[in-house]
């Protein structure tokens, strides 16, 4: 590990170290002495300084003393420091699953806001060196926050994420999050999922450091997958209307689904599914005039925005 210095100009005050000797070497000490007779006396004093003229210097520990403080003030005036490689730290890719299942209740508030707790401990966690992306993960993918190791950047950005009324496409959050870490040392993806989503059943890790964190427990949702009107083939003014329920849970479930048009109740009808499959419906209905067909699960479970 080297040694640099930030400001080695600093070394012109090192001048200073001659000048305190020199003051040394003019200051004279004189004692009064009474003797016989100075011829001989002289003569030593000529033969002493004639051979040694530092000799003042000698054992002169305060000399020692003041030369070695200056010396260690020039050296801190050069403001000193270590240069040394520093480690690569951690490459974090964060994929938040912010489908409509992650609005369930089951967990307090939400499985989105158990999700966010999480993440917020992970960057709390993280390192100087350490740097993160964000991915949300709902109908369509985006990148919420590019890499970077600012802790209040990364919380601004995670506090903005809000859930969605679709599906969740992890397939192609997590193929992204390959693609960002490929060829990427201490690389970790973390995702924050429910695990409702049915692309990622053929999905193949390849070496992905991947850690899943499942968000929420397993709870009883009936939802309205999809919801389809088409003019009736035979009758006219009739509307042919297409829905499929489904049931995310391990237990059978069983709900009325009610058909509005408009405000209207038009029909009314118990339907039950099996663990984690689908029932289809349809229903016959007229339309005279212009409106909107609406249908409602009465299923007071832990997600409501798929009842409607």
């Amino acid at each position: 590990m080297a040694v640099n210095f930030l400001s080695p100009e600093a070394l012109a005050f090192a001048v200073t170290l001659p000048v305190v000797v020199v003051f040394y070497l003019l200051k004279r000490r004189r004692v009064a002495r009474l003797v016989s007779s100075t011829v001989l006396w002289q003569r030593f004093l000529n033969e002493t300084q004639a051979n040694s003229p530092f000799q003042k210097l000698r054992h002169n520990w305060l000399l020692i003393i003041q030369l070695i403080l200056l010396a260690l003030a020039v050296f801190a005036l050069k403001r000193p420091y270590f240069a040394g490689k520093m480690e690569s730290g951690r490459f974090l890719v964060v994929v938040l699953d912010v489908s409509a299942s992650m609005q369930s209740t089951d967990v307090s508030p939400n499985r989105l806001g158990q999700a966010k707790v999480e993440i917020g401990k992970l960057i709390d966690g993280m390192y100087d060196s350490d740097e993160m992306v964000l991915i949300l993960s709902g109908g369509v993918t985006e990148v919420r926050q590019s890499p970077t190791s600012a802790k209040p950047v990364l919380r601004s950005a995670l506090g903005q994420a809000q859930a969605t009324d679709s599906p969740t496409r992890l397939l192609d959050a997590i193929k992204l999050a390959q693609n960002l870490t490929r060829n990427r040392l201490k690389a970790e993806v973390h995702l924050f999922s429910d695990g409702i989503s049915s692309d990622l059943d053929t999905f193949e890790l390849q070496d992905l450091n991947l850690v899943y964190h499942r968000v929420g427990e397993s709870g009883d949702n009936l939802g309205i997958v999809s919801l389809e009107v088409r003019p009736h083939p035979e009758q006219a003014n009739q509307q042919a209307i297409f829905a499929t329920i489904g049931n995310a849970s391990t237990n059978t479930l069983a709900s009325d689904v009610s058909l509005f048009f408009g405000e209207e109740l038009v029909r009314s009808r118990r339907v039950s599914v099996g663990p984690t499959n689908t029932a289809s419906l349809v229903f016959v209905a007229s339309q005279q005039t212009n409106g909107v067909f609406r249908m409602q699960l009465n299923s007071h479970d832990a997600l409501a925005v798929d009842n409607t």
